[in-house]
C-alpha cells in the first residue's frame, strides 16, 4: 500500500491541474485558418481565406475575424465576429470557454487545444448557426 501512495498523489496532482494547463496553452495570439459555419438546416460552409486573429491574455479575449462563404453559388455571405476586451474563463472541466459579453455569455466548446492549434465552436442563437474557428498560434 505504501508503494502506491506516491503514485496516487501524482495522479491527483496531474488531474487537478488540467484547467491550469489548458489556461496556459490558451494564452497568446491565435491567427484564424478556417471558419466552418453550419446553418440551422445542417448545411456546412467553409472559408479557408478568413482574416483575423484572437488574443487570449489573463482572462481577457480580444480580436476580430472576418469571413465570407458562398451560399450554394447563389450569393456570398460576409460575416464577422469580434470580441473587445471580453472577460473569459474556462469551465470547471476545462471543456468550454465561457466568454462574457454585454448581453449574454457565450459557451464555446473546445474541440482541439494544443501548443500550436486551437479549434472552438459556439452556437449563434441570433443567426441560427454553429460557428467553428480553427486557429494556429502566432
Amino acid at each position: 500500500m505504501r508503494n502506491f501512495l506516491p503514485f496516487i498523489l501524482l495522479v491527483m496532482l496531474a488531474s487537478c491541474s488540467k484547467t491550469e494547463q489548458r489556461q496556459k496553452r490558451l494564452q497568446g495570439d491565435w491567427t484564424v485558418q478556417i471558419v466552418r459555419i453550419e446553418d440551422g438546416e445542417g448545411f456546412m460552409f467553409y472559408d479557408s481565406a478568413a482574416v483575423g486573429s484572437f488574443s487570449f491574455d489573463q482572462g481577457v479575449l480580444s480580436g476580430q475575424v472576418n469571413y465570407t462563404y458562398s451560399y450554394f453559388g447563389q450569393y456570398d455571405v460576409s460575416d464577422s465576429v469580434a470580441f473587445n476586451n471580453s472577460n473569459f474563463s474556462l469551465s470547471a472541466d476545462a471543456a468550454y470557454i465561457q466568454i462574457a459579453r454585454p448581453t449574454d455569455t457565450l459557451q464555446a466548446k473546445i474541440i482541439v487545444l494544443t501548443q500550436k492549434q486551437l479549434t472552438f465552436e459556439y452556437y449563434d442563437y441570433l443567426q441560427y448557426r454553429l460557428k467553428r474557428f480553427s486557429l494556429k498560434k502566432s
